[in-house]
C-alpha cells in the first residue's frame, strides 16, 4: 500500500465574508501549488495577504489536497 502524501495549496481571492474561506467569489479565485511543504505553502499565503493588505475581502489560505 502506498504512502499517503499530502499535497498543500493556497487559495486566494475575494470573500463576502473574509473570515469563511467557503465565501470565496469563485470569479477571483486563483491557486497556486502543490507544495510539498506546509510551511512554504503558509509563507506563500502570507505573502499574497500582505501583497493585498488594502482589500480587507481578500484572504488567500493552506488548503490539502491529496
Amino acid at each position: 500500500m502506498g504512502k499517503i502524501t499530502n499535497r498543500y495549496w493556497v487559495l486566494e481571492g475575494t470573500h463576502k465574508d473574509p473570515n469563511d474561506k467557503d465565501t470565496i467569489d469563485h470569479s477571483t479565485e486563483k491557486q497556486y501549488g502543490p507544495y510539498a511543504d506546509e510551511t512554504k505553502a503558509t509563507e506563500m499565503a502570507k505573502s499574497l495577504i500582505q501583497r493585498n493588505i488594502d482589500d480587507f475581502y481578500h484572504r488567500a489560505w493552506v488548503i490539502t489536497k491529496h
